[in-house]
């Protein structure tokens, strides 16, 4: 079932409700999707702009891959994960395929945020994950974002589980990016009028939208050979202070115990106060600061790394 279409800043957008998967299927031939946008600019892990078109021509009948079949199996269990790390979200299950009709771009998203963001979900194999460095590949970045520029929805979330033993999962901000966006409209654009006059568009090359998306907000470290030994030996300095920190709140404990309602006591070679101290009231001003977070993973703490 088709709602009215809703034009917001120019664009006209329609919505359908998915009643089943033939008919969604056949939504998709007559649109470039958000999960095919990759493509485009050569930049999709597993399809080519051939294979693209074979879609299209309905020529290809490749079914599920294990990746595919992973992630179907899995998203609701990415969902219940993120769910328990932000309760401030209210995650809803995307039942509805959205479409820009002037351009013939589609998109169904995994799941709705709260009243104005979405959420794409994938999963990745351990082997694959080291190989991001702590950053999603560029073709899940542009689905995302192809999402967000087809719903209208303000802001996005890339929510990414990795299949290890402890099956953590990483959020990636996918904000709306409109030079970006153009970049995606250009090269569907493109696309079809090559595809109309019945040839294949070339490739848009991807360094361009790759850098839109580089906001210096990550970098990679791993050719840093002394990084290692010095997060090493600042987590043995932690653990550590954690021990140390334990212990003097117990001798503390003592010392109070022992003194009781006095403020004041004495030992041979000590003084030792426990004064009632008056604290002011005061007020925190709002204010922006940079907070560093260090953590080890499960998997490299069992393999001794």
């Amino acid at each position: 079932m088709s709602e009215p279409a809703i034009i917001r800043d120019g664009e006209v957008r329609e919505v359908r409700e998915i009643t089943g998967r033939g008919e969604w299927l056949a939504w998709r031939k007559v649109d470039i999707t958000a999960s095919r946008i990759a493509a485009l600019f050569d930049s999709h892990p597993y399809l080519t702009r051939d294979q693209l078109a074979a879609d299209l021509r309905s020529e290809a009948s490749r079914g599920d891959s294990p990746a595919m079949r992973r992630g179907r199996i899995l998203e609701p269990a990415v969902a219940a994960a993120v769910a328990e790390d932000r309760p401030e979200w209210l995650l809803t299950k995307a039942t509805t395929y959205h479409r820009m009709p002037d351009h013939r771009l589609g998109a169904t998203p995994d799941y709705w945020i709260n009243g104005d963001g979405l959420m794409q979900v994938k999963t990745v194999a351990p082997q694959e994950w080291e190989k991001w460095r702590g950053r999603p590949p560029l073709g899940y970045l542009l689905q995302t974002l192809t999402e967000l520029l087809v719903t209208g929805r303000a802001w996005g979330v890339l929510a990414v589980m990795v299949c290890s033993p402890s099956y953590p999962v990483h959020l990636f901000d996918v904000p709306r990016h409109p030079t970006a966006e153009r970049r995606i409209l250009d090269a569907t654009a493109a696309f079809w009028a090559a595809w109309d006059a019945g040839e294949i568009a070339a490739a848009v090359p991807p360094a361009e939208i790759a850098a839109d998306f580089d906001d210096g907000s990550h970098r990679d470290l791993s050719s840093d050979n002394m990084l290692p030994a010095l997060l090493a030996e600042r987590a043995g300095l932690k653990a550590a202070t954690v021990v140390a920190e334990k212990r003097l709140k117990e001798l503390d404990y003592e010392l109070k115990n022992r003194i009781g309602p006095a403020r004041t006591a004495w030992l041979p070679g000590w003084t030792i106060k426990f004064p009632t101290i008056h604290a002011k009231e005061y007020t925190v001003a709002a204010r922006d600061y940079r907070r560093l977070d260090v953590t080890r993973t499960k998997e490299a703490i069992s393999d001794g790394k």
